[in-house]
């Protein structure tokens, strides 16, 4: 319907043209709209942020940040409610420092102008599907609009969380842009053609998705998908996180029903140190089975005994046999091809390098020395830069952000 009306909308506008011209009698101004630019309203408490947006996004790429919830731009059938304030300013300067000054300093001006949307629409609320028990991050429409949900849960403490709810979302609504606007390779699709599982895909464990090549599960939902998460998924996760999906990938995984009674006393051995993590599998929590007597189990395929556990290849106390490649797919290999594919269209239809982008991204995003190597703390995880102290003062670097908006308060004295 919004495409038909779009699609009324110019055809009424070109006759009402087409009749303009035949009347070469009148005088006509270079326009009949009202193009007087109004500045913002000093005495409005959302002045600040309200500058900041026109000077940091309409200006420089004709974008319209909109926080205030439009309601004619909204699902109707869902439950929402706007962004708060404060939020809304943390999400507009990581908007900034995290997605635009990076295609900036990678790619140019110039390539925003050209496949910047048009309006990036923030909700506060988290928007859910209850009938498939999904959650919908983000979307991308027509190339022109992107919406982003759950933004008043938005914490910059926790840069995993905001990779996976908003800035993975972000990259990935904007390839969808990208590849709307040049096709990607058809090759992809055919790299898992017969995989993908547009129905139920949120059924697949993550586990199990990795293991058939796909870096998520919403990436076996279908081709398009796929490629635009191999994108964002490589840019915001670490190298650790990174390293880790790609191990997890080259095993084969299964899925299976295991009595609590049988899993419990095995689950307590594994951590008292007693038995390999893998002779018992990983709980997955979110479909318990319905008697709430079961566990249902995704874990590595190895070969086991009559008992359910490991066969040790050197008379019991040797390494725990795997069974790799049973399905003849190799995970890691058909994701690493996927990112080859990615890679190599980025610069030849952009003239875009990956890998300078996701440099740029995780080098904002976690704390490095002086030589540009990341620091990491006493249990070898990586640094939050965000939150991390900028000086003795104890301001971060998040709060130099925010100031690029509070320092608009001055205009309004």
């Amino acid at each position: 319907m919004k495409s038909l009306f779009k699609i009324l909308l110019a055809a009424v506008i070109g006759i009402a043209s087409f009749s303009f011209v035949g009347c070469s009698d009148d005088e006509f101004t270079p326009t009949i709209f009202d193009t007087t630019e109004y500045p913002l309203d000093r005495s409005v408490y959302s002045f600040p942020l309200d500058t900041f947006l026109k000077v940091n996004f309409l200006e420089p790429y004709n974008l319209k940040f909109l926080y205030k919830m439009q309601d004619i731009g909204s699902d109707m059938q869902k439950n929402l409610v706007p962004c708060e304030y404060e939020k809304s300013i943390e999400i507009a300067v990581l908007s900034k420092y995290l997605w635009y000054d990076v295609y900036d300093k990678c790619a140019g001006k110039t390539f925003l102008k050209l496949y910047s949307p048009r309006i990036i629409h923030v909700i506060g609320s988290p928007a859910l599907n209850p009938s498939s028990g999904t959650e919908t991050l983000g979307q991308a429409e027509g190339g022109l609009k992107i919406t982003l949900y759950n933004a008043n849960n938005l914490s910059p403490t926790d840069i995993e969380m905001m990779n996976e709810k908003f800035f993975k979302t972000m990259h990935h609504e904007f390839s969808h842009i990208l590849h709307q606007n040049k096709e990607y390779p058809t090759d992809f699709r055919l790299i898992s053609n017969g995989l993908y599982n547009a129905i139920s895909w949120q059924d697949t464990a993550d586990s199990l998705a990795i293991a058939q090549g796909f870096v998520s599960d919403y990436a076996s939902s279908q081709a398009r998908e796929d490629w635009v998460e191999i994108i964002a998924n490589y840019i915001v996760k670490d190298s650790i996180t990174w390293a880790h999906m790609l191990d997890a990938a080259q095993y084969d995984w299964e899925r299976v029903s295991v009595e609590m009674s049988v899993f419990n006393p095995l689950d307590q051995r594994c951590k008292a140190g007693l038995a390999n993590r893998d002779s018992v599998g990983y709980i997955d929590r979110k479909n318990p089975n319905a008697s709430n007597t079961q566990y249902n189990i995704q874990r590595k395929i190895i070969q086991r005994d009559t008992l359910d556990l490991p066969i040790r290849n050197a008379e019991g106390k040797g390494q725990i046999i795997y069974s790799d490649n049973t399905d003849g797919i190799d995970g890691r290999q058909v994701i690493l091809q996927k990112l080859e594919m990615a890679r190599t269209w980025l610069k030849e239809k952009f003239d875009l390098n990956l890998e300078d982008l996701r440099k740029e991204v995780q080098t904002r995003q976690w704390l490095t020395d002086a030589k540009g190597n990341f620091v990491f703390d006493k249990n070898g995880n990586y640094i939050n830069r965000l939150t991390y102290p900028l000086d003795e003062t104890g301001r971060t670097l998040m709060d130099a952000l925010k100031e690029e908006v509070y320092k608009y308060k001055e205009l309004q004295k």
